[in-house]
């Protein structure tokens, strides 16, 4: 089951009204369950569009040589609200997701929508709070948190419904250095612990160094796909879509660079501490 592939995108492209260049131009990929999947790209490049389609917000041009598939089910106008309570998305913006007075109102208006009983809203509410290290804010207004409580609080109302998948649309952009951390420690931890696929849109490069699966979108199309070490060793190819390198790959080259050579399993800063550490010792 790990391996299964929860989510099928091919042949797909879609154009937007009164433009000429497609947002998304016949990009085919798959996303297995319970990974993690960073898709990147400059404004512009249809990160967003491909999340659109997933949910069915958005129909492919050619439906005929298209398919969308999540979780076994071929997304089409009979399927859409299966797959739509399947995913759940956490915005950039909080404030645009919020409609209860209370922190527990509002992680309980995904579940009224679906008709759960009161019964089971009373005990699946608290424990979906909790998760996320909300409980002293149970009776707060949303209004009154701050950027990472408040993102901490739609996550909660997310994983209330008990989504398979969980997407992160540019969801950490507005918070500091402290807040993204601990959101994606979050997240991270859900994703254990529920099995959950986690899709995260971002510009943050470091975020998306994190990720199982890398997905490089420019102006509509797929560029490459891999690990991240595989996309995140690429440099030339990044500086030339204009987009960052993690700060450990930049060293890397500049190792390279001076005839240092660094050896192909060193894919993250603290490995690349352990080896220069090593390097030193051995003088």
């Amino acid at each position: 089951m790990a391996t299964e592939n929860i989510i099928k995108i091919k042949n797909v492209t879609f154009t937007y009204p009164d433009t000429k260049q497609p947002a998304i131009d016949n990009i085919s990929f798959n996303i297995k369950r319970g990974t993690w999947t960073a898709i990147i790209g400059h404004n512009g490049s249809g990160k967003s569009t491909i999340i659109r389609l997933i949910n069915g917000l958005l129909v492919p041009d050619n439906p005929e040589e298209a398919s969308i598939e999540v979780d076994g089910f071929e997304l089409n106008n009979d399927s859409v609200w299966d797959i739509r309570n399947k995913v759940g998305i956490v915005f950039q913006n909080p404030d645009n997701q919020f409609v209860g007075a209370t922190v527990a109102d509002d992680v309980a208006f995904g579940l009224e929508n679906r008709g759960v009983p009161r019964e089971e809203m009373l005990k699946i509410v608290p424990e979906a709070i909790n998760a996320v290290g909300m409980a002293d804010y149970t009776n707060s207004e949303p209004s009154s948190l701050s950027g990472g409580q408040k993102q901490r609080v739609a996550i909660a109302g997310i994983i209330a419904i008990k989504p398979k998948i969980i997407i992160l649309d540019e969801a950490t952009s507005m918070l500091d250095p402290e807040g993204r951390n601990k959101i994606l420690q979050i997240v991270h931890q859900m994703k254990k612990e529920y099995g959950l696929t986690v899709i995260s849109i971002t510009h943050d490069i470091d975020e998306a160094s994190l990720a199982d699966q890398v997905i490089v979108m420019n102006d509509g199309k797929l560029i490459d796909q891999g690990s991240s070490s595989e996309i995140f060793s690429q440099t030339t190819l990044l500086k030339k879509l204009g987009l960052d390198v993690p700060f450990f790959e930049q060293v890397k080259d500049m190792l390279l660079e001076r005839n240092i050579n660094i050896p192909k399993t060193v894919n993250s800063e603290k490995e690349l501490i352990n080896f220069l550490c090593q390097l030193n010792s051995n003088k």
